[in-house]
């Protein structure tokens, strides 16, 4: 059997929280770390680490309401481009919060590019894997968790 097929290159990354907990990074990297060396399904490839990741509001067009972006996120855009290539086959992530500045941002990520394409999201704080979980269930905790942060309510457990 093929040793190359028994794993799956996978990429962590890391950065700020875009909305929510704030994430001690080097904390984040460590159980990434231990996430990956514990499965051996996946095999570390690279790091991505942006150190400061702002979300903000896209100006309005023609009156309507424009989505959150985010501006420094290079590493994040290295690893999506790196997932293009299938260099990268896995995105472990310490938290959903330090990937999208939304849920909704965060579901049209997984839903409309990760998964048609057969790339694996793990969302390490969650203990969620998307080969797995059920992504539904992950994404209406996560839309929970979310709105709690909007308007400053604990989310039911």
């Amino acid at each position: 059997m093929n040793l190359e097929s028994q794993y799956k290159r996978a990429g962590i990354y890391i950065a700020p929280s875009a909305y929510g907990v704030p994430v001690d990074r080097k904390e984040a990297l460590e159980s990434c770390k231990t996430y990956a060396s514990e499965h051996e399904c996946l095999k570390l490839m690279r790091i991505y680490v942006d150190e400061i990741a702002s979300v903000i509001r896209i100006p309005e067009k023609n009156g309507r309401r424009m989505p959150l972006g985010v501006t420094g996120n290079d590493a994040w855009q290295r690893l999506l481009k790196d997932t293009e290539t299938s260099a990268i086959e896995t995105v472990v992530v310490y938290a959903a919060r330090t990937v999208a500045p939304s849920i909704s941002r965060l579901a049209y990520l997984i839903r409309e590019y990760f998964l048609p394409c057969g790339i694996g999201f793990i969302d390490v704080e969650a203990g969620f894997d998307s080969e797995t979980g059920d992504v539904d269930e992950y994404l209406r905790h996560k839309t929970r968790e979310y709105r709690s942060t909007l308007y400053g309510k604990k989310v039911a457990e």
